[in-house]
C-alpha cells in the first residue's frame, strides 16, 4: 500500500515537466528523486549534504552546510541577480510532506504571483498560530527560539528587523511560511538591492543552525512582498568592521540577559493570550 501511494505521488509530480518556473532546491538529507520530473534546464540543486548525488542528477552545486536552506536561496539570488528567471520556486528537498501535501503543492505550483508554499492545517492554533483569511501562518513575535541556537550578530528578532528595514514599527506578530518555501516572481526579488542580499548572507554563513537564519525565515514575506523599505545600511555593502561591531553589541546584550525571566515571561504571555482568546470565542 505504501509503495502504491508513493508511486501515485511520483506520477502526479510528472506535471512539473510542463512548468515554466525555475526551481532553486536546497538539499541536505531529504528525498530529491522528485526532481526527475522537472526539465533539467529549469532547476538547480544546492547540495549541502557533503555527498555526491550524481546517481540522481548532475545538475547541482555543492556548497557549505550553513544557514539552513535560506543560504542556498541567497546564493542563487546573488549569483543570478542580473539575470533572474521570471519566476523562481524556492524550496527544500523535504518540502513533501513536512510543509505541505503533494496535492496542495500541485494546486499552487503554476501560480505566477508571490505565494508561500505552506499548509496552515499542519500548524498549531492561537497563539502559536494566528489564523488569518489568507490561510497563512502568523506567529507571535517574542523570539522564543533564540536560546536554542547560536547568536552572533543580533540577540533577538527585533534587533534584526530594525537593522535590515527602515521601519520604526516593530511587529507584534510575524507573517511567514514555516520552512521558507515560496514561489517568487523576479519583480519581488528585485524589490531589494543586490547588496541587501549580500549582506543577509553574511549574517547566516557562520553556522548551519544560527538564530539569524530563524530571524531571516520570519522576514522573507516582508522582504519579498511588502511596502516596508530597506534600511540604508542594507543597501550598502556591510564591511568587516561593521560585522565586528554588531558581534560585540550582540555579545554584550546576551551577557545581560536573564534567560529564566525571559522564558517565564514568554510562557505566561502565550498562556494569557490563549485564555483571553478562548473567552472571546465564548462571547461571540
Amino acid at each position: 500500500m505504501i509503495n502504491h501511494e508513493k508511486k501515485e505521488e511520483n506520477n502526479s509530480l510528472e506535471i512539473l515537466n510542463s512548468s515554466d518556473h525555475f526551481f532553486c532546491i536546497s538539499h541536505f538529507n531529504g528525498d530529491i528523486s522528485w526532481v526527475k520530473n522537472i526539465r533539467k534546464e529549469n532547476y538547480i540543486i544546492y547540495n549541502k549534504s557533503g555527498n555526491n548525488i550524481d546517481h540522481i542528477t548532475d545538475n547541482y552545486i555543492s556548497i557549505n552546510n550553513v544557514g539552513y536552506n535560506i543560504y542556498s536561496y541567497l546564493k542563487f539570488i546573488i549569483d543570478n541577480y542580473e539575470n533572474l528567471p521570471n519566476i523562481t520556486v524556492f524550496c527544500k528537498d523535504n518540502i513533501f510532506t513536512r510543509h505541505l501535501s503533494h496535492e496542495l503543492f500541485l494546486k499552487l505550483i503554476n501560480r505566477k504571483i508571490f505565494t508561500g508554499l505552506e499548509d496552515n492545517s499542519l500548524i498549531g492554533s492561537f497563539p502559536v498560530n494566528l489564523k488569518l483569511s489568507d490561510n497563512g501562518f502568523v506567529e507571535i513575535n517574542n523570539s522564543w527560539y533564540k536560546f536554542n541556537f547560536p547568536r552572533k550578530y543580533f540577540s533577538e528578532y527585533n534587533e534584526f528587523y530594525s537593522y535590515i528595514f527602515n521601519d520604526g514599527n516593530i511587529p507584534d506578530f510575524l507573517r511567514f511560511s514555516p520552512g521558507a518555501n515560496f514561489i517568487v516572481p523576479k519583480e519581488n526579488i528585485l524589490l531589494r538591492s543586490k547588496n541587501f542580499y549580500k549582506n543577509l548572507i553574511k549574517f547566516i554563513n557562520y553556522s548551519k543552525l544560527s538564530s539569524e537564519s530563524h530571524y531571516l525565515e520570519r522576514s522573507l514575506n516582508t522582504i519579498f512582498n511588502s511596502n516596508v523599505q530597506s534600511s540604508n545600511s542594507m543597501d550598502n555593502e556591510i564591511k568587516y568592521r561593521d560585522l565586528i561591531l554588531l558581534e560585540k553589541n550582540c555579545s554584550l546584550k546576551i551577557s545581560k540577559e536573564n534567560k529564566f525571566a525571559i522564558k517565564i515571561k514568554n510562557f505566561f504571555t502565550v498562556k494569557l493570550l490563549y485564555f483571553i482568546y478562548e473567552i472571546l470565542k465564548l462571547l461571540k
